[in-house]
């Protein structure tokens, strides 16, 4: 080996420009000598250490590393991920370097309560946060979960609350005993962007909460848990105890008025309490000036309409809202003085919001929209969850409830994506007439701006049969200009039409009359299980088939067409190359 290369080969350092023609007239010699290199094991083992040199894994940069240690690795670090980032930066020196420079590696930490008698050491904490540099800093404290335990230590076998805080058991809070996390919430050097409770019970979040309002040095002002913009309260713990109380209204009190981003998740209400009436008499405490600051909220609750109608009324700055309703289907009644002012005043305004998400709850995504006005949106999501066949004589249209809740909003020029689901588990498929009529084609074709539609789990032969020579002639008049003008994807998900068939004459129908003349691309991805097909149908005509209609759709109207079958809920999806 020339003494010029052993530094190379004592490392992964990347060979020079010059290195590396040097090294290649070397293998170029040694290749080329009389005697076959595979008689010769010196000689050969010499090859193999000049092409590892120049191997193309020695030429990734630094920072390719680096992107890749972050994808590799969770977005918030605990114990045990940081044990693995720790192996990565001792392979060589490069990977070392290249993951103290890849500051998102560092930027989140997830912490949990330690065995009796250990605690975390705080120097630690601020060294690992400061790694991040620049970046916005989070910090994650949740309480043990169930595979946290030795469930050898359980004796009957059955499900027991260890794991979860001492304090519901007449011991001492977690919070208490390791006070090292509240130092640094109140005293530490560094500046969180975002704290985040997991599976904690609200009475320990308030403990918790509480040991952040007073700081040993340092004004008020300056103090870290003081200016967090995000914060996250999970209390919807995998095993509930002791019913809500007085202070597990407490967390709410104590929200720093910083927050401007804030995610709430509350116990399931058959948890937490007894009644409805307990239910009603629960306070979601936040006072209005907090609320009023935030742009961004994410709510998880099915303790009913009254809660989640209380603070939104105050939310006159959000921009992003996201309601997850849990199991329970709402009925959305006028007893509540507060309901009946919002329904006097036409609903709740909220004048900024972009971005609006509306999930589970049976129907209630679809009956919420009744309650609310967005001007600004332009990001529509709405997934309701099992749909039972007792619901379908209370089932409202879906067609026209988007459509007055547009009209009153008056948003119809502004909503670029749009997807309508339902929950797949569960579902019954009601009658179409139930969810969407022949009119849905009018309302979405005033949706002018619309970029991307998605169907997921429904009935799509209204949609379909627009633009056929079925539809009503009034109604096709009003469909002659373009639909989806600045259309760029549609998504229809394992929809079903009533008859499970795939009639390749009415997609083609549908598709020709809706994007013809258009010059823009637009990309759509069909999903579809295997028994739409006619049982004659084999995989191989389907695909046949399935490409016949892609290359059509390509050759006339720009669009390129993608398809997945789905044989069953065990079964992987095929995806069809067009």
């Amino acid at each position: 080996m020339d003494s010029r290369f052993l530094h190379l080969l004592e490392s992964n350092i990347a060979p020079t420009p010059l290195e590396v023609v040097a090294i290649q007239a070397e293998v170029e010699r040694l290749s080329s000598m009389d005697h076959p290199t595979q008689h010769d094991p010196e000689l050969e083992a010499t090859l193999e250490r000049y092409r590892g040199i120049l191997s193309p894994i020695r030429q990734i940069p630094s920072e390719i590393w680096g992107e890749i240690f972050y994808f590799a690795t969770p977005a918030t670090v605990n114990e045990e991920d940081k044990d693995d980032l720790i192996d990565l930066c001792c392979v060589c020196s490069t990977w070392y370097e290249a993951a103290l420079h890849a500051h998102g590696l560092w930027a989140n930490i997830h912490l949990a309560p330690l065995p009796e008698g250990k605690q975390y050491i705080y120097s630690n904490l601020v060294s690992w946060l400061s790694r991040s540099g620049d970046l916005k800093k989070g910090l994650e404290y949740r309480a043990n979960v169930w595979e946290d335990y030795d469930r050898e230590d359980d004796n009957d076998g059955g499900p027991t609350e260890e794991g979860f805080c001492p304090c519901h058991s007449g011991g001492s809070c977690m919070w208490m005993e390791d006070p090292v996390v509240a130092r640094l919430i109140t005293e530490g050097p560094l500046l969180l962007h975002r704290v985040r409770f997991r599976n904690m019970y609200p009475r320990c979040i308030g403990n918790a909460m509480q040991s952040f309002q007073v700081a040993k040095s340092g004004s008020t002002s300056t103090r870290p848990w003081n200016q967090i913009q995000q914060l996250e309260l999970k209390m919807s713990t995998m095993c509930w105890q002791g019913g809500w109380d007085s202070s597990s209204e407490v967390p709410f009190r104590l929200i720093p008025p910083s927050v401007s981003s804030l995610v709430i998740s509350l116990p399931r209400r058959r948890w937490a309490f007894d009644t409805q009436v307990e239910c009603d008499r629960a306070k979601i405490d936040i006072t209005s000036s907090i609320i009023e600051r935030l742009t961004s909220l994410v709510l998880t609750c099915d303790w009913g309409h009254l809660h989640i109608v209380t603070i939104l009324q105050h939310c006159s700055n959000l921009e992003t809202l996201h309601l997850e309703f849990g199991s329970r289907n709402f009925e959305f009644d006028d007893i509540d003085p507060i309901i009946r002012r919002v329904q006097a005043e036409g609903g709740i305004h909220l004048p900024k919001v972009h971005t609006l998400r509306l999930y589970d709850g049976h129907l209630s995504p679809i009956l919420f929209l009744q309650w609310i006005k967005t001007p600004a949106l332009r990001l529509l999501d709405l997934e309701t969850g099992e749909i039972y066949s007792d619901v379908q004589d209370v089932c409202p249209n879906w067609t026209d409830t988007l459509d007055e809740f547009v009209a009153r909003s008056g948003c119809a020029r502004g909503i670029q994506y749009l997807r309508i689901a339902i929950h797949q588990q569960g579902l019954i498929r009601l009658d179409h007439d139930g969810i969407f009529s022949e009119r849905i084609g009018a309302f979405l074709s005033s949706l002018t701006s619309l970029t991307h539609l998605a169907f997921v789990n429904l009935p799509i032969k209204p949609v379909l049969r627009v633009g056929s020579q079925n539809v009503d002639t009034s109604l096709q008049d009003t469909l002659n200009h373009d639909w989806f003008p600045q259309l760029q994807s549609l998504q229809i998900l394992l929809c079903w039409d009533g008859n499970h068939n795939f009639d390749r004459d009415q997609w083609l129908t549908f598709f020709r009359t809706r994007f013809r003349g258009r010059q823009s691309r637009c990309w759509i991805h069909i999903e579809t299980a295997r028994e739409w097909w006619d049982a004659d149908f084999k995989l191989e005509d389907i695909e046949r088939h399935l490409r016949g209609t892609s290359d059509t759709l390509e050759a006339d109207l720009r669009i390129s067409l993608s398809f997945s079958l789905d044989f069953g809920r065990w079964a992987r999806s095929r995806r069809v190359d067009l």
